[in-house]
């Protein structure tokens, strides 16, 4: 398979992601057997603000695909973040683009749907930002976000100043309940998703993308079309990255 997954916590020791080398180690294993090739490592960057260590991540991540490689674990790594609202303004460009992903002049970044705020306007506002310095977005869980659905046509606007949304696995499979599981299906079904990923932490939070595509499948979606916000969205989403739309404002 090529399931490719663009939001998963893979890196040891700075969130609240595996513990350790072996533990992330073990949750690469479930990923391989969950059919999945290629993860973006996507650590939250305000743990990596507290700890002094932004510009280690990259070193880190190549520790991490050593340790796979030694392992015999079949899993592709590369240097991602997740970055909250209040990260933007913290960082400077060269990090934003560290972490980056996308071909030169369609770079992107994931920026996720805050779940712990109502602070909807200072969200819109960090994307403005983000755009503003020549990044894409990828909104990650939208569908956990309150204030962001709840906003008649935020998401939308968001959408038409460029933005890409993936919804987590686990909202899919109901983990955080029947609203947020029947919002993702929505959000899929009419376009203003694009993908699907675990956001996986440990092996208690681990992969669920063959989980999340069959519950797709049995809320009758083809399996082909289930198939692709796995597989062939996110592979895109990394060869193409995010065309910029000039002098665009989300609404």
């Amino acid at each position: 398979m090529t399931r490719t997954e663009l939001h998963f916590h893979l890196l040891p020791g700075v969130d609240d992601g595996p513990s350790d080398l072996a533990e992330a180690v073990e949750v690469a294993r479930l990923a391989v057997a969950d059919g999945t090739s290629l993860v973006t490592v996507t650590p939250h960057v305000r743990d990596l603000l507290g700890a002094g260590i932004v510009d280690e991540v990259p070193g880190r991540v190549s520790e991490v695909a050593e340790a796979l490689r030694r392992a015999g674990v079949p899993l592709e790594v590369r240097t991602g973040a997740e970055l909250a609202q209040e990260d933007i303004a913290l960082l400077a460009d060269r990090d934003l683009e560290a972490f980056a992903q996308g071909p030169p002049g369609r770079r992107w970044v994931l920026l996720e749907a805050p779940l712990f705020s109502n602070d909807l306007a200072g969200f819109l506002a960090a994307a403005a930002e983000v755009r503003a310095r020549g990044f894409g977005t990828l909104i990650g869980h939208p569908e956990r976000c309150d204030p962001l659905m709840e906003a008649d046509g935020a998401l939308e606007a968001e959408r038409r100043a460029g933005a890409r949304a993936q919804v987590n696995g686990s909202s899919l499979t109901g983990r955080h309940g029947a609203v947020t599981r029947e919002r993702a299906i929505a959000l899929l079904r009419t376009g203003l998703a694009d993908l699907i990923a675990s956001d996986a932490h440990r092996p208690t939070r681990p992969p669920v993308m063959s989980a999340a595509v069959d519950a797709l499948v049995a809320a009758g979606l083809p399996p082909a079309a289930a198939e692709r916000f796995a597989s062939a969205a996110p592979r895109a989403l990394l060869r193409d990255g995010i065309a910029p739309v000039r002098g665009a404002r989300a609404a």
